[in-house]
Formats: C-alpha cells, sequence, structure tokens
C-alpha cells in the first residue's frame, strides 16, 4: 500500500490542491445513482476540504473510463487546521482510467488525468494566493468509501486518498501582486499501511522569481545585479523515512548559480500504532474520532549552506560600499560574533563560532550547523526556539559548528 504525508510552506498549497482536485460531484438529485468510485472521490474531498463538490456531469466509456467534468468546490479546513487556507477549487475534467475494486471495497484507480485545475483563495485567507495547473498525472490512486457516514474532521492524515505518483507540470503559483512559473512537480508516496512507515519523496523544480518582481522591490538594481540581472530561479525537493525505530528528512532550497540551503535530522521513534491509525480514520471509519496527534520528535538535526557564489558577491558588494579591505570585512564579521551572542553563556561555542565565520568568509564552501538533543524535542519548540533569536535558541540547544568540511 501507498501513504501520502503532509509537507508545509509552498508545498502545503500545491499538495493540498493536488489531493483536492481528485474528487467527484455530491449525490443531488441523482441520489443513489452516484458512481461508488466518484462517491468514493467526493469523500475523499469532504473529508480535506469541509466541502462536498458539485460537478456538471459524468461521463463513462466503453472501456470503463469514467469523465468527471467542471467540478468546483469551496476550500474550508477544520478550525483544528494548522493552516487556514480558504477559497474556491475547479478542475474542467478528471478523467480516471484503469479501475478495479477489490474484495473490501477498495478502489484503485491506475491513472487520474486532472485538466485545468485553477485554485483562487478567499480575500479574507490567511494565504492570498492562485494556483493553476494545467494538467496533473496520478498514477495509482487508492480509495476506500465511507459508505454514507459523514466524514471526520482534524484526522491525522485527513487525504482520505492515497497514492503512488504524481506530476504536474508548467503551473503558475500566485501570491500578493507577483507571479511565480513553476516548472514541474513531482512527489511520490511508498508505505505500508499496516504499520504507518514508509518514504515520501518531492521535487518542485524550475521556480521562477521575475525580474521585474526584483525590480519593483529594489529599484536601486543591487540585489537583480547580484543574481546576474535574471529571474531568480530556484529548486526545491525532499524526502523523509519513516521506521519503527523513528527515521530520517532531508530537503534542500537551491538558488542556481547563489547556492544551496539544506536541511536534514532524525526522527525520534514513536508508536507505529499512531500512524497506522490514520488512514482508518480518515476514510475507512470516517465516523471515528481521531486518535491524540503526539507531537512529530526529533533527535539530531543539521542546517547547512553550500556556497556557489553568493558569499563572494555579498562580500564584495559590501567591501565597496564600506571601502575597506576584504581582510578587515571579514574579521569584523568574526569579531561580531560575540557581540551577537553575548547572551551565550558558553565562550567555548563563541570561540567555535568565530573561527568557522573566518574559515568560512576566507574561502566560502560550507557553513553546517549540527545538534545532537539530548533527548527527543517537538519540532515546534526547535522552530519556536530559533523564532527568539539565536542567543536564545543556542542557550537550549547543544550546538557544534563547521566550516567548508
Amino acid at each position: 500500500m501507498h501513504q501520502p504525508r503532509r509537507f508545509t510552506s509552498f508545498l502545503v498549497v500545491v499538495i493540498a490542491f493536488y489531493f483536492a482536485s481528485l474528487t467527484g460531484g455530491p449525490p443531488d438529485a441523482r441520489a443513489g445513482k452516484e458512481v461508488p468510485v466518484v462517491a468514493a472521490l467526493c469523500d475523499a474531498l469532504e473529508a480535506q476540504l469541509g466541502v462536498r463538490p458539485a460537478y456538471r456531469r459524468v461521463k463513462k466509456a466503453k472501456d470503463g473510463t469514467i469523465t468527471i467534468r467542471g467540478l468546483t468546490t469551496e476550500v474550508k479546513p477544520a478550525e483544528a487546521a494548522e493552516r487556514k487556507i480558504k477559497g474556491t477549487l475547479s478542475v474542467e475534467n478528471i478523467t480516471l482510467s484503469g479501475i478495479s475494486r477489490k474484495p473490501d471495497g477498495l478502489f484503485d484507480v491506475t491513472e487520474v488525468k486532472l485538466t485545468n485545475l485553477i485554485f483562487i483563495s478567499d480575500e479574507d485567507a490567511e494565504t492570498n494566493s492562485a494556483l493553476r495547473l494545467p494538467e496533473a498525472v496520478i498514477t495509482h490512486l487508492y480509495l476506500k468509501p465511507s459508505n454514507g457516514q459523514p466524514a471526520a474532521g482534524g484526522t491525522i492524515l485527513p487525504f482520505g486518498a492515497q497514492a503512488q505518483n504524481m506530476l504536474a507540470k508548467d503551473g503558475v503559483f500566485s501570491s500578493s501582486g507577483t507571479s511565480l512559473e513553476v516548472g514541474s512537480i513531482q512527489a511520490s508516496w511508498q508505505g505500508d499501511a499496516d504499520t504507518g512507515v514508509g518514504r515520501t519523496d518531492f521535487r518542485v523544480d524550475d521556480i521562477h522569481y521575475p525580474a521585474s518582481a526584483i525590480r519593483r522591490s529594489d529599484p536601486s538594481g543591487v540585489v537583480l545585479a547580484l543574481i546576474g540581472g535574471s529571474d531568480l530561479i530556484f529548486d526545491l525537493w525532499g524526502s523523509a523515512a519513516t521506521t519503527g525505530d523513528g527515521g530520517t528528512f532531508e530537503a534542500a532550497l537551491s538558488a542556481r548559480s547563489l547556492g544551496k540551503f539544506k536541511v536534514a535530522g532524525n526522527f525520534a521513534a514513536r508508536p507505529l500504532g499512531v500512524l497506522a491509525s490514520a488512514p482508518s480514520a480518515s476514510q475507512s471509519d470516517a465516523a471515528m474520532t481521531s486518535p491524540p496527534v503526539n507531537p512529530m520528535m526529533i533527535s539530531r538535526f543539521a542546517i547547512r549552506f553550500e556556497d556557489q557564489s553568493l558569499t563572494g558577491k555579498l562580500l564584495t558588494m559590501l567591501a565597496t560600499e564600506q571601502a575597506v579591505s576584504m581582510e578587515k570585512l571579514i574579521a569584523d564579521a568574526a569579531a561580531g560574533v560575540e557581540f551577537v551572542l553575548a547572551d551565550v553563556n558558553n565562550q567555548t561555542l563563541i570561540e567555535q563560532l568565530k573561527i568557522a565565520v573566518r574559515t568560512y568568509l576566507t574561502e566560502p564552501k560550507s557553513f553546517t550547523v549540527t545538534s545532537e538533543l539530548g533527548q527527543p524535542t517537538p519540532i515546534g519548540r526547535l522552530v519556536g526556539g530559533a523564532a527568539e533569536g539565536p542567543s536564545v535558541f543556542l542557550s537550549q540547544f547543544p550546538v557544534s559548528v563547521m566550516a567548508n568540511d
């Protein structure tokens, strides 16, 4: 069995709407006549987004292929959801081919093709945005009908759908007056529904932040000159693997020709039953109340920046603006570490950081911060500590630093 995992930030929007699009219409005037697999898709969307969709019609071909035309629905996530993404979703056509059904009622749809998927957020939504995918293809979508029971909110994995792979190309994501062109979005899930362990991989390639937007935000042209005068192009990728002993995760954001930011670490062990119960609570037994969610715990993490040209360009620009030598600029930066961390009562760490900063700026290659946590720590606590600033974070968690390793 293959099982999805949830992602945050920009991928939350993309992946959430990808799953949202895999749905059929409501049992309206045709109550009792709705195609079973379409009803199962409706169940998945209602469980995910809180509203059952409407559609113009369903067409069934002689080979069993089903096409859902003109699907629309509102997006109203549960109050318990971390991100309140609200808006309207529409899909011109959803084509399901290679449909089979197992004795336990589970549908296996070999291919699902979405044409012209559009999401527009409400004006009062936390994330004011829009997304368009001309086409998205999902392979081996697994769905189990809810048998008429109401969808339960706040499940661990609210996605009722399960799938192996997803691929979308040539998307456009707009937010706050800026449009990002996205070359491709890929995701794959492999897992065991009985134990809840498995692996998730995703990639978002060729994310273009337009030069025109950079020019509007920085009329001086300094930033645009720094990146070469053209669009800023990003690639984003990540993976997570869970096992009975915990698991691992890693993710990277790369700005082409400038540098790459990476995060990696280890999950602490957690009861497999917590993961394994998620799919059954989300759809196969939709009326079941979700078990309490234990926060994801981290036992180790590392943050790393691999430089390609960004640091050298910044140093050259700053040295020119301040009319100082590169050596003086680097020496001042290393000395500034002690000032920034004046509240940290760990002189050994401060000296380690000063040496690492000097080494890195002299010959920029990589800068890595690693923490071997003494005990499993909730992700939320790490994020909260980081938000408080370096002094608070370094006072709470053990850290080691290395440059150019």
